[in-house]
């Protein structure tokens, strides 16, 4: 089982940000629960840990992810406020977002929540905001610290400016959990909001020299760079007609992580050992995956079988 951490939240959609009056379009979201959710969909068992309100949209964030088949075991439910983004959209579907959740559900969860070690987990995936604001930031890096040994850890940076706008925060904490982490996920933009004018090629491989055993930087329609300690893969992207890139990035993971777990790569040793032909093929798949999330509005992420629709397997 793949746990997921992190947070829940509505995304609030303006279908015409210039109109007089503004009219949204909420859709349920957050970067771990979507990966969380797209996991399932993919076929791979998955369960949540993070905190889900008690309110109106608290409860229909929790009747999804059961819905979706994800394990709510380790879901930490209370009366704070479920957290709103708004996201604005670009000419080409690029979002921006602004937070509103100040002590709400998904940030104050506490050391005093940590699931317990089950047999049954095998994979921690942690990202975004949650790892930086408090206290549930510390609440997941004492979960990584407990785990690390015996789980493979996947890490998404995933920077909201909006809920911190300190850049040098952002820099320091991704860099700490670097060093706590087996895989990372990284897009290009986040890269260069942190390490501006950086090459996020030598960054990567940075990041193996520091300890981790693959880092994966996403490029959007470019498709993605990958390195190990052993080989550096580069793969073009997947054309696709675009309606927004909103849940790209967590289609990606779920992907990557549902790929990783199918070839048994679920450990340390077995990803430093990941053959390239192996690695090529699961992100051939991420790629496909992020590419259809692409062409549907919002964070609609694929099924099993919309892989398949698009001339890939994952069989």
């Amino acid at each position: 089982m793949i746990l997921v951490c992190g947070e829940a939240l509505f995304d609030l959609f303006s279908d015409d940000p210039d109109a007089p009056s503004l009219n949204f379009r909420a859709q349920i979201g957050g970067s771990p629960f979507n990966v969380a959710v797209g996991l399932a969909r993919l076929g791979q068992a998955s369960a949540f840990f993070g905190g889900i309100s008690t309110d109106m949209l608290g409860h229909r964030l929790f009747d999804r992810l059961t819905a979706e088949g994800v394990d709510t075991r380790f879901v930490i439910r209370s009366d704070r406020t479920t957290t709103l983004s708004l996201v604005q959209k670009d000419a080409g579907g690029h979002p921006a977002y602004t937070f509103y959740g100040e002590a709400s559900a998904d940030r104050m969860v506490s050391d005093t929540d940590l699931p317990p070690p089950t047999v049954d987990t095998s994979v921690i995936h942690i990202g975004s905001y949650t790892v930086l604001v408090e206290p549930v930031a510390t609440a997941l890096k004492t979960l990584v610290r407990r785990e690390r040994s015996r789980c493979l850890i996947s890490f998404d940076p995933n920077i909201r400016p909006t809920v911190v706008g300190d850049m040098a925060r952002w820099r320091k904490n991704t860099e700490d959990l670097v060093h706590m982490s087996d895989l990372i996920k990284v897009s290009d933009e986040d890269l260069a909001s942190i390490h501006p004018a950086q090459d996020p090629e030598r960054i990567a491989k940075r990041w193996i020299k520091a300890g981790a055993g693959l880092v994966v930087v996403t490029r959007g329609a470019a498709g993605a760079f990958a390195s190990t300690s052993r080989y550096d893969l580069d793969l073009p992207g997947h054309a696709v007609e675009v309606a927004d890139t909103v849940g790209a990035g967590d289609t990606f993971q779920a992907a990557l992580l549902m790929g990783l777990t199918e070839a048994g790569v679920t450990s340390r040793p077995a990803l430093d050992n990941v053959d390239s032909a192996t690695l090529t093929g699961i992100l051939e798949t991420s790629i496909r995956a992020a590419a259809i999330t692409c062409s549907r509005a919002g964070a609609d992420l694929p099924r099993r079988s919309d892989l398949a629709a698009v001339g890939t397997s994952a069989e």
